[in-house]
């Protein structure tokens, strides 16, 4: 049997929901008989579950904040000799972009992505599209090579997720209740990503002349470009992130908002004053607004405008979403 892959996981997440998106990816991994590394991203304060209201809406401004971040710890720590043949750094998105803990360890550690291909592995609600936008940006920033993007949502209606989701984040109970049903990333996902995880698996060493981690250079270099092209080939062929075109386009055009808000209330003075908590609650408002206004708004102009509508969504997702030639309803 040949050399197989090293395959480093990089992960933070509260509630446990990333981690058993990884887990979905990773098991027929390792059941191959791939070198699986799974490595924990700790904030050294760590951030509440569930949520206490006031700091939920407090963390906003830092989530927005291109240069928000906070203080981590790895564990175990990135080893300088890390020879990962691919690295997946999975993700929660908080406020349309990633959590912080993920962020400020992009920052903390850019040895860990520098020359590496990366692949984006994200579960949340049902809005992840800016956040792996910006993870691009950082991760090539840090010198890795973004390959694309796999993405776990909650599959219930958007009006349904909004209740679970809070209910969850804000109160803690996840499962489902007063005719509700249980909050996010469910057992139909977890297969779609299991059944991801198995036919990525199928590449090594049976598809690839692979040579591993400790190689020559040149030869190992080889091994993961062409490592990387057919775990793309893979993640667009069984649609790893699949794009529902209103959501995406009202996450991108809220993202920029956000960033404005979260620039505003960070100029009203320092955390706990009290115009900042003003200006914080005005937007939990708006917030409440724009997702019972916005998203009809979005459906009702990609009805009127949609062969543009899709275009324009998907020119500025193809980056991060692999094989993407369209998006869907």
């Amino acid at each position: 049997m040949g050399a197989q892959p090293r395959v480093t996981v990089y992960w933070y997440s509260q509630t446990g929901q990333l981690l058993e998106s990884v887990s979905a990816v990773t098991d027929p991994l390792e059941k191959a008989g791939w070198d699986i590394r799974k490595v924990e991203i700790r904030p050294r304060e760590p951030f509440p579950f569930p949520w206490p209201v006031r700091r939920f809406f407090g963390v906003f401004p830092a989530s927005v904040d291109p240069d928000g971040a906070t203080e981590i710890t790895a564990r175990p720590p990135v080893a300088e000799d890390d020879d990962a043949d691919l690295v997946v750094f999975a993700f929660p998105v908080w406020y349309l972009a990633p959590a912080l803990p993920m962020r400020a360890f992009i920052g903390a550690e850019p040895k860990a992505f520098d020359g590496r291909a990366v692949v984006g592995l994200v579960a949340c609600r049902n809005m992840w599209y800016s956040a792996a936008i910006e993870v691009r940006q950082l991760l090539q920033a840090a010198g890795g090579r973004y390959v694309g993007t796999i993405a776990a949502v909650d599959t219930a209606s958007a009006g349904v997720t909004f209740v679970t989701t809070l209910r969850w984040l804000l109160a803690g109970k996840r499962e489902a209740s007063w005719g509700f049903p249980r909050a996010g990333v469910g057992m139909d996902e977890l297969d779609r990503l299991a059944l991801l995880g198995e036919r990525i698996a199928e590449l090594a060493p049976a598809q690839l002349e692979f040579t591993p981690g400790r190689a020559e250079p040149a030869s190992r270099a080889a091994s993961e470009e062409a490592l990387a092209d057919r775990v793309r080939e893979v993640l667009a062929a069984h649609d790893a992130a699949p794009v529902h075109s209103p959501l995406a386009a009202a996450d991108l055009l809220a993202g920029k908002v956000f960033r404005v808000w979260g620039r505003v209330i960070r100029g009203a003075g320092r955390p706990g004053e009290i115009q900042r908590n003003a200006l914080t609650a005005v937007f939990a408002l708006w917030l409440l607004g724009a997702v019972l206004a916005g998203l009809p708004a979005v459906v009702v102009a990609r009805v009127l405008f949609k062969a543009g509508f899709d275009a324009a969504v998907a020119r500025r997702l193809a980056p991060v979403v692999a094989g993407l030639a369209e998006v869907r309803r």
